[in-house]
């Protein structure tokens, strides 16, 4: 298919496979951002210097080259619940919400998530495909191998998610904070919310963990490299360069989802302690101002552990999400495919008609 019919095909597949698991995408935001000690911001205090001062009577913080991050004074009681209630897990996060804000809580920034979602992947599928065939002109006519390895297959994705990546990222921004605004009064519209970063943060704020989102890159990158491994591992799909980014057409609706279940497992285990801090980064109120700020506090407040805080959840919605992604693509190519072939036939027949 054409640049643009891939695009489209993969932004209606993701869109309707990210609405069937959205509670979960909720659930596993609110975990991931969910701190042991409140809310919180940078300073460049040492948390030793406390007693110091204490006891001198001294304000003059001494000054070092990293930020340290420190509790926040104590917020009134009711104002720090609705802030930071704990959840235990994503059931817990489910259950929660849908006693105190019912059925539609559950949905909670859902409109921003499905623009942002959409756009993501249209964007993406779009460079994807089109850098893949360019590459694949290019590797022809140096008269290289037609295959692609599995390095130029992360790389090749990764260029891909990267340029995505500068369109989609304001949208993410505006999603993350309206699902973690829980218990917060005021306009949580995609609207207001916009606003608010534009006031608190100026034009840039709208990229903000832009950084730690490119990074991330790796993440596609190793999910679409894998699949295309195990598509020739499990089930010996045929190279067809007429096909380049179609090899799910040749495979039906169960092992399009499986090939999407196991590559997302794959990139999701090693990537995860980026994604926590992504959306760390992104959600309301955040003070952290780079990842390595948020995975060095995990890591110190919580433990080791923490870095793959919401793991179940992320999976459990990772896997879903790409298993149909994988199985609705595929078959609505396959559609697609017999559409346009049908249209075809249509057309020359109004022509040898006419004629």
């Amino acid at each position: 298919m054409a640049s643009l019919e891939n695009a489209f095909v993969g932004a209606v597949s993701s869109g309707f496979a990210n609405l069937a698991v959205y509670p979960l995408d909720l659930a596993k935001t609110v975990i991931q951002t969910q701190l042991k000690q409140g809310d919180l911001y940078p300073s460049s205090d040492v948390q030793a210097d406390v007693s110091t001062k204490e006891s001198t009577g001294s304000s003059k913080p001494k000054k070092h080259g990293i930020q340290q991050i420190k509790p926040k004074p104590e917020p009134p009681t009711a104002t720090k619940e609705s802030l930071e209630q704990r959840y235990k897990h994503a059931l817990d996060v489910i259950v929660k919400v849908y006693r105190n804000e019912g059925f539609g809580g559950l949905y909670h920034g859902l409109s921003a998530s499905l623009l942002g979602t959409f756009i993501q992947s249209f964007s993406y599928f779009f460079w994807y495909t089109l850098i893949r065939r360019h590459y694949f002109r290019v590797k022809k006519v140096k008269g290289e191998a037609a295959r692609f390895s599995t390095i130029e297959e992360l790389l090749l994705s990764m260029l891909a998610a990267a340029t995505s990546q500068l369109f989609t990222n304001p949208i993410n921004i505006v999603s993350t904070k309206q699902q973690t605004r829980r218990g917060l009064e005021g306009d949580n519209s995609f609207k207001a919310i916009a606003k608010e970063v534009y006031d608190e943060d100026g034009i840039t704020g709208f990229w903000k963990s832009l950084k730690v989102s490119l990074v991330l890159t790796i993440n596609p990158s190793i999910t679409y490299a894998s699949a295309e491994k195990l598509k020739d591992i499990l089930y010996h799909v045929e190279w067809n360069a007429k096909d380049l980014n179609d090899s799910s057409l040749q495979l039906k609706p169960g092992q399009n989802f499986l090939i999407g279940v196991l590559s997302k497992i794959i990139s999701t285990c090693l990537t995860h302690p980026l994604i926590v801090a992504k959306a760390s980064l992104q959600r309301s109120s955040s003070k952290f101002t780079s990842f390595q700020e948020v995975l060095t506090y995990l890591y110190r407040h919580e433990g080791a552990h923490a870095l793959w805080k919401g793991l179940l959840p992320q999976l459990t919605k990772g896997v879903i999400v790409q298993g149909l992604l994988f199985m609705f693509k595929g078959e609505l190519a396959k559609h697609i495919k017999k559409l346009l072939f049908l249209l075809q036939v249509y057309r020359k027949g109004r022509t040898i008609k006419a004629n």
